[in-house]
């Protein structure tokens, strides 16, 4: 009996230690550091997991061993890439005066099933002489025949969280759950990693995290996060009122934004060439729908520019998604030009929009790829004025509290290949005046463009905000690395 029970725990202890290694490999400790950045997965990464009901997945991460329920959601799209958000009720008026029409999800797929019927024969005969996969032509009749099931997770939804709250490499044995996707987080710049666990759970899912980084109180049209504070003007959802920064030990940096400031000249044929000016004061917006959830908030809004309250007919309607997070905020907008600008205005049109800022933020460094410190001081000194522009993005850095301000701008590739893209503007003079604003004195940061280069057609445009605490000149490439070196994800 004896020598059997050695020759047991003789084979059980050789067991072990061949597992170990291949257990050591599967259990590798988190490397990654990026702290900012949003994790966005699509639901292609979660192809295992399509039709399991939204309410009854978690994402977790497992930190030495321990796993951690982690904040997420999921936003729902449709084939057309809309996120299915809760719309609001828009006023007839603002419909006749935009021709604005509320498509329900079923019409969509209506139209999506005709234009693809349409245009059948033409794409079969392409799969016919090798222009055309047949997997791409399958493809393309699932999206036009879609239908969206509420509640479920299917192929373009998207799985948000935020990249700190991800956490060690688990060995599938000793998974939270038997159904669920690995997300593997790796950093392009240093090959630094990270994990977290989708799973599924068919009963009695866990407790969600009571953690909500960012809340949206439509009313006020007002965002609190836990880094900072936005405030809209109420009946502007475009024009920005306030900032105020939280930093992490929960010091309050006072608002530092006089004002933001769109400002355009148009000088139409028509009028011989005579200029007309426009402000924020002229563009109007309504809040289409918006979700609130507890990584990121989505509004969706419309924005046009009126002159005596009447629509320009040639000035362009965007539809823009908001996306807020903790840490700042992107935009995704569909801009819609009727006609060619260059038809319709002389030389000498332009279109400026930025940050004015408060007095308060003196003294703050902007630096961009090309420019290096250059002090807000209420006086253009020869740096400013020689400053590059051309494809620059910009960090403010404000001192002594040592919080930084982040703004770019996302163009669709035609426009840049257009050459409908601008300009870096920085506008430094304490004795300018430019109305509106609250405070007199002008610190713009923002981006300038000739009119006459807007292209007719519709296009894809955005701009992004971030912010971030104990920044130090040098450290600009960390704020840069959101998006020229975006963190990669793989299921």
């Amino acid at each position: 009996m004896t020598t059997l029970r050695a020759l047991f725990f003789c084979t059980v202890s050789s067991f072990v230690l061949l597992a170990l290694p291949a257990l050591s490999r599967a259990q590798e400790a988190k490397t990654l550091e990026r702290t900012l950045d949003a994790i966005v997965v699509t639901g292609e990464a979660a192809k295992p997991l399509w039709g399991k009901k939204i309410d009854n997945l978690r994402v977790f991460a497992n930190r030495s061993g321990n796993w951690e329920v982690v904040p997420f959601q999921i936003d729902k799209k449709n084939p057309d890439g809309e996120f299915l958000i809760a719309e609001s009720t828009v006023d007839p008026q603002v419909s006749k005066e935009t021709g604005f029409e509320s498509i329900p999800e079923a019409k969509k797929r209506e139209k999506r099933i005709k234009k693809f019927e349409k245009k059948r024969d033409d794409y079969e005969e392409d799969v016919k002489e090798g222009r055309m996969k047949a997997s791409d032509l399958e493809d393309r009749r699932q999206k036009a025949y879609w239908s969206e099931r509420e509640g479920e997770i299917d192929y373009n939804d998207e799985i948000v969280f935020m990249a700190k709250d991800t956490g060690d490499r688990v060995p599938r044995a000793l998974w939270k759950a038997p159904e669920g996707a690995e997300l593997e987080i790796t950093d392009p710049v240093d090959h630094s990693r990270s994990w977290a666990y989708l799973f599924y759970f068919p009963e009695n899912p866990p407790a969600l995290s009571t953690t909500d980084y960012v809340v949206y109180k439509p009313k006020e049209d007002q965002i609190i996060a836990s880094m900072g504070e936005v405030d809209f003007d109420d009946e502007r959802p475009m024009i920005v009122k306030s900032i105020v920064g939280i930093m992490p030990n929960g010091t309050r940096i006072p608002n530092i934004l006089d004002r933001f400031k769109l400002r355009i000249r148009v000088q139409p044929y028509g009028l011989f060439c005579a200029p007309l000016f426009f402000d924020e004061q002229n563009a109007k917006g309504v809040t289409l729908g918006y979700k609130d959830g507890p990584v990121r908030v989505l509004r969706r809004n419309m924005f046009w520019v009126v002159i005596a309250g009447i629509r320009l007919p040639f000035a362009p309607k965007i539809i823009m998604y908001f996306k807020f997070y903790e840490n700042g905020l992107a935009t995704d907008a569909e801009f819609s030009n009727p006609i060619a600008a260059k038809y319709m205005v002389c030389p000498g049109s332009r279109f400026t929009a930025g940050l004015d800022l408060r007095n308060n933020a003196r003294g703050a460094k902007i630096f961009t790829k090309d420019n290096k410190g250059i002090v807000i001081d209420g006086k253009m000194s020869p740096e400013e004025k020689n400053l590059k522009v051309d494809n620059q993005t910009w960090i403010a850095g404000f001192l002594p509290n040592k919080a930084a301000l982040m703004s770019r701008m996302i163009y669709d590739e035609r426009l840049v290949q257009s050459g409908a893209v601008l300009d870096l503007h920085l506008d430094d003079d304490d004795e300018k005046e430019d109305d509106p604003e609250d405070e007199k004195g002008q610190h713009l940061i923002g981006y300038t463009m000739d009119v006459r280069k807007f292209p007719s057609g519709t296009y894809r445009v955005g701009f992004q905000v971030y912010v971030a605490y104990d920044f130090e000149p040098g450290q600009e490439q960390q704020l840069f690395n959101i998006d020229d070196n975006p963190l990669k994800i793989v299921a």
